[in-house]
């Protein structure tokens, strides 16, 4: 499997296919085992590389679910306000009933 290496690490040169175990990051490598390349990606230490092709990133976030987060933080963050504007009310309230 074809990998480029996002950061350096040491690892196992003979699953890397490579001379060394030393790795620097930005290093592209050909022939790494299927089943090491992918702990190497699960651990974000490298991505996968197609033939003739960009590394494979993640999707893109889309207008509408940047929309729907952007909502979904605002309607916490309002809740919030209004759960400490409730609070300071209690206490304001409690301090007028003791004389």
């Amino acid at each position: 499997m074809k990998i480029r290496t996002l950061w350096g690490f040491e690892g196992n040169s003979a699953k890397l296919g490579t001379a060394s175990d030393q790795v620097r990051a930005g290093v592209t490598l050909e022939s790494v085992e299927d089943e090491y390349a992918h702990v190497l990606i699960g651990k974000g230490l490298a991505v996968a590389v197609a033939d003739g092709a960009a590394p494979k990133e993640n999707k893109q976030t889309s207008a509408a679910e940047k929309k729907a987060a952007a909502d979904k933080a605002a309607a916490e963050k309002a809740a919030a306000d209004k759960a400490e504007a409730d609070r300071l009310e209690a206490l304001e309230d409690d301090k007028k009933e003791k004389p």
